[in-house]
């Protein structure tokens, strides 16, 4: 090949390059390393999160926080601490539980459920009152009136296994047979009805009475109802390493639930 011939292939070869460069980077060709952070970040499973029904408001609130801090997707299912046991025991998808009855995180040990659990945070009952029950319905007294009608929650889910040995540790259950209209089975239904003036009263937690505005009439003691603890449990063979991450900063991030009016568990 001449001098000249190969001086013009040289010169062709390095303008090739050259374009083929400019190619690449107007391209954006990412790394491979990128790239797989990328891919693996848009196909991640969300963090499976069950969570007794009265926690809604401040748990989203974290939720929203933890998503937006973290990049990762939390999907939240949100029912009676006893249903969402049943879940878990029947191996429905599930990363992290939030009970409102400590004795479903107990369960959840007994069976092998858990790689780690902690108490989170405490409550207590009260006696709410609806418009049409302001004035009849001034303590607990008053629920045995027979104009009165009042509800619970399900005896099955905690809210209303508390308002049960209340109700009888002032030896009150047998006589509202008449006047307890309502069992439904979260505390959030109890809430509601309340609110929207379907019964005169309600036994819900202290928590959310105060999520939904509602009138105190009365504070029941631990004496009453026993210790409410509400507590958290990491789920053996889910996702427990972003599990535990949500889990700590859900601690980190106790305010949203005090400003409720729950207490950090001590």
């Amino acid at each position: 090949m001449s001098t000249n011939k190969r001086t013009r292939f040289v010169q062709v070869l390095v303008v090739m390059l050259v374009i083929i460069s400019l190619i690449l980077v107007a391209s954006g060709c990412s790394t491979p390393e990128t790239g797989d952070a990328s891919e693996s970040s848009e196909n991640a499973e969300p963090l499976q999160l069950f969570v007794a029904a009265g926690m809604k408001k401040p748990m989203d609130a974290v939720i929203e926080k933890f998503q937006a801090e973290k990049g990762v997707k939390v999907a939240p299912n949100y029912a009676s601490s006893g249903g969402l046991w049943a879940q878990i025991r029947e191996e429905q998808p599930c990363d992290l539980y939030y009970s409102a009855d400590w004795m479903y995180i107990e369960k959840a040990q007994q069976e092998d459920k858990l790689t780690e659990a902690k108490e989170f945070l405490s409550d207590c009952l009260v006696l709410v009152v609806s418009d049409s029950g302001d004035g009849k319905v001034n303590s607990m007294d008053d629920l045995t009136n027979p104009d009165v009608t009042f509800a619970i929650g399900d005896p099955q889910a905690p809210v209303g296994m508390y308002a049960e040995t209340a109700l009888k540790s002032l030896s009150l259950w047998d006589k509202v047979t008449d006047t307890l209209k309502a069992m439904p089975s979260t505390v959030n239904q109890v809430a509601i009805m309340v609110k929207e003036d379907q019964v005169d009263a309600g036994l819900i937690y202290s928590s959310v009475a105060n999520g939904n505005d509602l009138k105190i009439v009365q504070r029941l003691e631990e004496d009453l109802t026993g210790e409410i603890i509400f507590g958290v449990g990491v789920i053996k063979g889910g996702n427990e390493e972003l599990a535990k991450e949500f889990m700590d900063f859900a601690f980190e991030h106790v305010d949203e639930f005090c400003s409720y009016g729950w207490e950090p568990y001590e």
